[in-house]
């Protein structure tokens, strides 16, 4: 770390012993911390992904208010297991494809558990129709299928909800269609966009054949990669990355990213 972040969390003075570690990196004197003090975590290396990734991952994951840019926008995901319960008026047939939908991403994507759960009190997602209880009191007067997401401090979600409009989603097919849709959505605060093909589930238009691309997994694999911080806010996403790539060009070096337990 830096020496002024050590000097602001430690007291236990520097010695000419400890200079000796120091190295400069951008202009910041950087000293070794210790194994005692350094806190539970783990270490991760920078995964570098190119600029046309970037430029894609940056509109999906910053889910910018009316479509206005802002470095203050954060990236939010899940930290705990993600625990689905589905309401009874959902078919069987529906609710078993969209749990094989999500295993097949949770088996792919390091971080993110995906079950389902049989008790409303052990979930943290919840799916359910129009007609059901109303298992989520801010979509209680929405009109339309919705969905809602809670998260905390941390930007970690912690809670979602599914409400799905079962007479205008009249068959199995077109509702299982929308409960992918937001649940894909749901894995992040992702923002749908124009970039890619209708295919897509990122994609922002219509299509009766969706799939999950290749690059939808790997954007989905990104986030929930810890080869960056989480829980930013773009601007230090954006600097963090020209900081990590600098090091590795100059140095032949991986930043490595620390994130406490």
């Amino acid at each position: 770390m830096t020496v002024k972040q050590y000097k602001n969390k430690y007291k236990v003075p520097l010695t000419k012993k400890d200079s000796l570690s120091f190295r400069v990196i951008h202009g910041d004197t950087m000293v070794q911390v210790s194994d005692f003090m350094r806190p539970k975590g783990n270490s991760v290396p920078y995964e570098y992904k190119d600029s046309t990734f970037l430029k894609y991952y940056e509109k999906v994951a910053f889910n910018h208010k009316k479509g206005v840019i802002s470095d203050n926008t954060v990236m939010k995901y899940w930290k705990d297991d993600v625990k689905i319960f589905f309401s009874k008026s959902v078919a069987k047939k529906t609710k078993n494809d969209l749990m094989k939908f999500a295993e097949e991403i949770s088996s792919q994507v390091d971080s993110l558990n995906i079950y389902e759960v049989n008790k409303v009190e052990d979930s943290n997602y919840i799916i359910y129709y129009f007609g059901d209880y109303e298992y989520e009191s801010n979509l209680m007067n929405f009109k339309r299928s919705s969905n809602y997401q809670y998260w905390n401090g941390n930007n970690q979600i912690y809670k979602s909800a599914i409400k799905l409009d079962n007479e205008m989603y009249f068959n199995e097919t077109l509702r299982l269609y929308e409960l992918k849709k937001y649940f894909i959505q749901n894995l992040g605060y992702f923002n749908l966009i124009d970039d890619f093909k209708c295919e897509s589930y990122f994609s922002n238009c219509y299509s009766s054949n969706k799939k999950l691309t290749p690059l939808d997994l790997e954007l989905i694999k990104y986030h929930y990669s810890y080869g960056i911080c989480k829980g930013t806010n773009l601007k230090t996403f954006q600097e963090q990355h020209q900081k990590a790539k600098e090091t590795l060009e100059e140095t032949g070096n991986k930043t490595m990213f620390f994130h406490p337990l």
